[in-house]
């Protein structure tokens, strides 16, 4: 049962697929209008993870558990992202799917059951290998979308770090820093100071835990557009969570403190 009214959507939304016939296209209408929006929240799908620890993540170190996610970043490549803009005294938002060529589940490093499950869940890989988006013209154009000019911009994820990981990846053209310390320096230099975890938050918000479902599920918020487990669905879905949280639990807005952890290196 959810602990708040079920919130009433105030648009009707429609996620926007990206492949690359159309790549051009969408990007001029995110750098005309990166300027009125102030929340930028994303998603990313990924096939699993590829190296992992005999031990719980929570007995390592900070710099052991980001050494364990450069690894799989640089090893692995992406499948989809999702970008939803929004602001937070207002209802509209736009969200947008990029669906990447590149991997080729018959050949390309991945976590078979993980893969599996993303197919299940509706990603077509075989469009995405022949049709999807490539992913340096993709830096490119993001890059000169507008939106990493602005540092009052917000930007929000859930448990997020593999997700900044792949767009620093991306927007980098290489593998990611070397040192935990060099990888925060680089997310404050692309996305500014407030960024934000809701998987983290919502350790400060009484009665709200798990996944971002049944985050959703305890504030009353209803997936508007999608299905889970597709990047546009679960960044629309963040965005709403996120201001949710922020008009019920941080009224006077979210300390400084949140800002320093990004969930799965430095808290779990």
């Amino acid at each position: 049962m959810a602990l708040f009214h079920h919130a009433k959507p105030s648009h009707a939304m429609v996620i926007r697929p990206v492949y690359e016939h159309n790549l051009e296209k969408e990007f001029a209408i995110i750098r005309k209008v990166a300027a009125s929006y102030r929340c930028v929240a994303i998603d990313t799908e990924f096939p699993g993870l590829v190296y992992r620890t005999a031990s719980h993540p929570r007995f390592l170190s900070p710099e052991q558990r980001y050494a364990l996610v450069k690894a799989n970043v640089d090893s692995l490549k992406l499948i989809q992202l999702g970008l939803t803009l929004s602001n937070m005294d207002s209802g509209d938002a736009i969200t947008w799917e990029f669906n990447f060529r590149g991997f080729d589940p018959e050949i390309d490093a991945q976590d078979p059951e993980s893969v599996e499950f993303l197919e299940s869940n509706g990603i077509d890989f075989s469009k995405n290998y022949t049709q999807g988006v490539d992913v340096e013209r993709f830096a490119e154009l993001f890059w000169s979308s507008g939106l990493l000019t602005k540092f009052n911009r917000t930007w929000i994820t859930f448990h997020g770090t593999y997700d900044l990981a792949f767009l620093i990846k991306m927007l980098s053209h290489d593998g990611l820093p070397d040192t935990m310390q060099k990888f925060l320096y680089r997310v404050t230099c692309y996305f500014g100071f407030d960024v934000f975890d809701v998987k983290h938050l919502s350790k400060s918000c009484n009665g709200l835990y798990g996944s971002l479902e049944n985050v959703a599920k305890i504030l009353g918020i209803n997936r508007i557009a999608g299905q889970a487990h597709q990047a546009g669905s679960d960044s629309l879905l963040i965005s709403d969570v996120y201001k949710k949280m922020q008009k019920i639990f941080f009224k006077n807005g979210i300390e400084w403190r949140h800002t320093s952890i990004l969930c799965g290196i430095q808290e779990l």
